[in-house]
């Protein structure tokens, strides 16, 4: 299964909406829709709350699923690499 049906799957067995889960986590439902749409990745912090919200580990959230670990990576990388490269 792919992040974002995860993402949707774990709202939608709490019944909760986009706009709930945004409220309690102080971001947009958009952000919420983007994220479940796959559009965009959440940031490292934003995936620990949401494993804590959901109450999934991060594991079953993140596993078998190429873009967001191809997405991670990347980021770990311009993190990474960027502020050498600039030094």
């Amino acid at each position: 299964m792919k992040f974002g049906n995860r993402l949707k799957n774990a709202r939608t067995e709490l019944n909760l909406t986009q706009e709930q889960v945004a409220n309690d986590s102080f971001i947009t439902r958009q952000t919420i829709s983007s994220w479940e749409n796959e559009k965009t990745y959440p940031d490292i912090a934003s995936l620990i709350k949401l494993s804590d919200y959901y109450h999934i580990s991060l594991d079953v959230l993140l596993k078998e699923d190429s873009g967001m670990k191809e997405y991670l990576e990347e980021r770990l990388l311009k993190n990474h690499l960027y502020p050498q490269l600039l030094s």
